[in-house]
């Protein structure tokens, strides 16, 4: 915005005011002048026209046109200056006499058809004046009165006058008025340029005096004085000036003091600088120190404490007394929590170094849940709550995340919901909400119980603390779950908090957001055999009503769900028969009858009756079996064995006839793993003959989704194989599964100097390299399986007649026969398994050579060990163990290319040598 100036403000209100009044006056005036000078003239023309036509009018009456001409020109030539014309017309506007003759008298006169006026009429004509007055008869002294009584008109005079001197002078008046205004103005401008050189002086010098005080120049000040109010300013600018002189000098003073005081502390906050620095390195140095003691003194404290449970379950299989039942129990109980805290401190020790990742992988949301909340229901129901577990529908199944942080999140806060719960529900939700093309999960963990005061809500997420400080004597534990969780949910850019009513109970809860995958992850569950089954369910706990309800219907089932027996009865008037009962119960000892009368009284209404109770007492479920029920599930239903065990009558499978063993078999379940199909048919087949039931994986992630869903005696695991290897593998099974202490027996073709040791400070139970032998499987079980142990020895299996087999250059038919427990049929599938690779193993040889993939020839080869282990060709075994230790060792592709062009001849050889075998009851060679 433009600022107008002092001089410009001056100018402004002493002109504008004088040259509005001016210009205002002299207006006035001039119209005033200009209007009178009108008016006079018409008043002139009024005097001359009106004697004149009262002179004329006898005149007109006696018709004497030379006394009217003559009067008109006396009365002309007495006002020659003013008059320009007199005309005397008839009442037919006939010119009857004029003064003076004029270029145009029909100008002059009224048109024909107009009425002579009444009264005098004015008008222009060329910018001159026409006054017409009219000529009516009256009573004149000797002259005779009309007949009728009524005037009559004579005629009408028309003058007319100039109207130059009129125009003169109102032009004269208009610029009298003008030089008025300007002499008026003129004289203003004057006065106010005089007022301005009187004030821009002092002005001037007052704004140069500021601008040197803005400047910091305090030295100089106004001397010479001013008039009137200015000389008050230059008083007060001066006084000023000498102040602020004044306080630049002091606070230039109080700077270099300041300024000497600070550098006085910055040497004393430097020095402090230093030890600060040397303090908090050597607080990290002592924290880092604490956590690898941390760290290793919980490495080394399960060491024995897997010593004692594992001892403790093989004393509990064994025949004991009440007594030492009971102190077994104890020690387990005692060692299990002791575990839980070893396990909280190492992880709390790995947060705090940064050693805890996050490895997200596709993973069944689902499978992970229910067995998470299945691996807690144990101790729900030695307090008698209610667990149960509602997904929504509309949740996705396949995601890629960490499940083992996952699970270990929802561990921590549910596990702690049942220890701070002594009666009610503990109830898990899970819920979802797309965000873009992500999903977010908000897990729930509602309970009933003790609460938490709002007051010590803010400790509740610090380590090593706990909302009240009794509940760790009361309840156990060390404080870390919580803390552990809420920095593993952070890590996962996740959000965690509470809800919490003292004494009304507490809702944790958990966000993250992860990818959707677009593959099935688990084993698809067998719904279309459940699909439009009518159920009746029975349940009387509302929570777990609800989630099996839910699981029920989103399957497609037609359910009828009661809460009691008077709803039961509505259900069965309604519908008598049903294709599966479904009966949960919370049951004891003492409440195992009217469990087994209800089971009676509801058996004739189905085809198949289940029962879903909160015990893992094989007594309590042997009774309810033998009282009529097909199957005997724990509560909370795990979605998969409740599907499996709902649709297993209907799935129409024929069992697969086994013929006797000659020996009887280890009542034990069996995991193996290998990538090798060879390897892992060879290894089943020993194991068939040796125990019960045997699960076969191809690879690492298979293995721990099984070891997940299922409990087992032992498992035999490779260790390099694609998706997951087996040392990843079996700490994940270690970790968060249903075979946390199940002997785990690494299995591998090539091992260097010390890989027995590293691997077993990995997690595994015990180490054997390949080839395995019948014999070598029996000492794995006897050492493992107390039970297998028990059992009569298998006799060892003499070696078949070799006479009848192919003539080979290669193959070691003893070794081979060795091998396959003594079975031709075994030792011609493993051959042909590997002749069959051979094309394919030559040709990426071939490739990975030329172009020096040291990793992938380094896979091959070792896949080609292993698959040599088991068919008896020791000397292409030994050269591809000798190439897989050099290359493991540092050597590269040119420095063993001898040793792999004789692999390559080897291989071509035995491929050409095989297409001629001729095996027994054959007459040609095999595909």
């Amino acid at each position: 915005m433009t600022k107008i100036a002092l001089r410009d403000w001056i100018l402004l209100i002493t002109l504008l005011p004088t040259l509005l009044v001016a210009a205002s006056l002299g207006s006035y005036f001039s119209y005033n002048r200009y209007a009178e000078l009108s008016d006079n003239l018409a008043e002139r023309a009024y005097y001359i026209g009106e004697p004149l036509s009262i002179a004329v009018e006898s005149g007109l009456l006696t018709k004497d046109i030379s006394h009217l001409q003559y009067l008109l020109e006396q009365v002309h030539r007495k006002n020659a200056p003013l008059l320009h014309t007199i005309a005397l017309f008839d009442p037919k506007h006939q010119l009857l006499a004029t003064s003076n003759l004029h270029k145009n008298f029909d100008a002059l006169r009224l048109p024909a058809t107009a009425q002579i006026p009444a009264q005098a009429q004015f008008s222009q004509l060329d910018g001159d004046l026409l006054l017409r007055l009219p000529l009516q008869h009256e009573n004149l002294p000797g002259a005779a009165a009309p007949s009728n009584g009524r005037q009559v008109a004579l005629g009408y005079l028309v003058l007319q006058l100039d109207t130059d001197s009129v125009l003169l002078a109102q032009r004269n008046a208009v610029l009298v008025s003008l030089l008025v205004t300007l002499l008026t103005v003129a004289l203003a401008l004057w006065l106010a340029l005089r007022l301005l050189s009187r004030l821009s002086s002092p002005v001037q010098q007052l704004i140069h005096q500021i601008d040197r005080l803005v400047e910091g120049r305090y030295q100089h000040q106004l001397q010479q004085p001013f008039v009137g109010e200015f000389e008050q300013l230059r008083l007060g600018i001066n006084q000023l000036t000498q102040d602020l002189q004044s306080q630049r000098d002091e606070l230039q003073h109080a700077i270099d003091q300041s300024n000497s005081d600070l550098m006085q502390s910055m040497e004393q906050l430097e020095m402090q600088n230093v030890a600060l620095d040397l303090a908090r390195r050597k607080a990290q140095e002592d924290n880092k120190l604490k956590s690898e003691f941390l760290a290793k003194m919980s490495h080394e404290l399960r060491t024995p404490l897997n010593g004692v449970l594992g001892f403790t379950r093989q004393l509990l299989k064994t025949q004991l007394s009440l007594h030492q039942q009971d102190y077994l129990n104890t020690i387990q109980k005692s060692a299990n929590s002791l575990l839980l805290l070893v396990n909280d401190v190492l992880d709390y020790s790995k947060l705090e170094e940064g050693r805890m990742p996050i490895n997200p992988e596709p993973f069944s949301l689902r499978d992970l849940v229910y067995d998470a909340i299945e691996l807690l229901a144990v101790n729900a129901f030695d307090k008698q709550l209610e667990l149960s577990l509602l997904i929504d529908p509309e949740v996705p199944d396949n995601l890629i995340g960490d499940p083992l942080r996952i699970n270990q999140i929802l561990m921590n806060i549910a596990g702690n919901a049942i220890k701070f719960t002594e009666h009610g529900s503990i109830v898990v939700r899970v819920r979802a909400s797309l965000i873009e093309e992500k999903v977010q999960l908000r897990f729930e963990v509602q309970d009933t119980g003790i609460g938490i005061p709002l007051e010590q809500q803010e400790q509740l997420f610090q380590g090593f603390a706990q909302a009240d400080g009794s509940i760790g004597r009361r309840y156990g534990g060390t404080g870390l779950g919580l803390i552990i969780s809420q920095r593993l949910v952070h890590a996962m850019d996740g959000t965690i908090g509470f809800d919490s009513k003292t004494a009304e109970g507490s809702t944790f809860w958990f966000t993250l957001t992860l990818l959707q995958h677009s593959l099935e992850i688990g084993e698809p569950l067998p719904l279309p055999a459940l699909q439009g089954k009518s159920v009746l369910y029975l349940e009387p706990q509302q929570h777990s009503r609800e989630a099996v309800l839910q699981l029920l219907n989103s399957w497609g089932m037609q359910v009828a769900a009661c809460a009691g027996n008077s709803q039961l009865q509505q259900a069965l008037q309604q519908q008598p028969q049903f294709d599966i009962v479904l009966i949960g119960r919370a049951i004891s000892l003492d409440q195992l009858n009217p469990v087994i009368e209800l089971i009676r009284q509801l058996k004739p209404h189905c085809s198949y009756l289940y029962l879903l109770v909160n015990s893992l007492s094989p007594n309590l479920r042997e009774a309810l079996l033998q009282s009529g029920a097909q199957a005997c599930l724990s509560k909370p239903a795990h979605q998969r064995k409740l599907a499996s065990t709902m649709a297993r009558p209907y799935l129409n499978q024929q069992p697969i006839a086994e013929p006797l063993p000659s020996q009887p078999k280890a009542q034990l379940r069996v995991l193996t793993v290998d990538d090798n199909e060879a390897n892992l048919k060879l290894i089943n087949t020993l194991l068939n003959e040796l125990v019960e039931h045997i699960d076969s994986a191809s690879h690492g992630a298979e293995a721990w989704q099984l070891a997940s869903h299922s409990q087992y005696d032992v498992i035999f695991m490779d260790i390099n194989m694609p998706v997951m290897d087996g040392i990843t593998a079996c700490q994940r099974i270690r970790q968060s599964s249903l075979n946390e202490q199940t002997p785990l027996i690494a299995v591998t073709a090539h091992a260097l100097p010390g890989e027995r040791e590293r691997l077993l400070g990995l997690g595994f139970n015990e180490f054997l390299s390949k080839p395995l032998d019948e014999q070598m499987l029996q000492f794995a079980l006897k050492e493992c399986c107390p039970a297998f142990s028990q059992l009569p020895s298998q006799p060892l299996v003499p070696v078949a007649d070799i006479s009848a087999l192919p003539v080979s250059r290669h193959v070691d038919w003893v070794q081979a026969l060795q091998r396959s427990a003594g079975k031709p049929e075994l030792v011609r599938e493993m051959l042909q398994l590997l002749i069959n690779s051979l094309p394919q193993t030559l040709t990426e040889l071939d490739k990975y050579r030329e172009s020096n993939q040291k990793e992938a020839l380094v896979q091959l080869i070792h896949k080609l060990h292993g698959a040599t282990c088991y068919t008896g060709v020791p000397a292409i075994k030994q050269l591809t163990e000798l190439l897989e230790t050099a290359l493991k060792t540092g050597n590269s592709i040119s420095q063993v290319e001898p040793e792999l062009f004789d692999l390559s001849d080897q291989l071509r050889d035995l491929l050409t040598e095989s297409a001629s075998w001729q095996w027994p009851g054959q007459t040609a060679a095999p595909a």
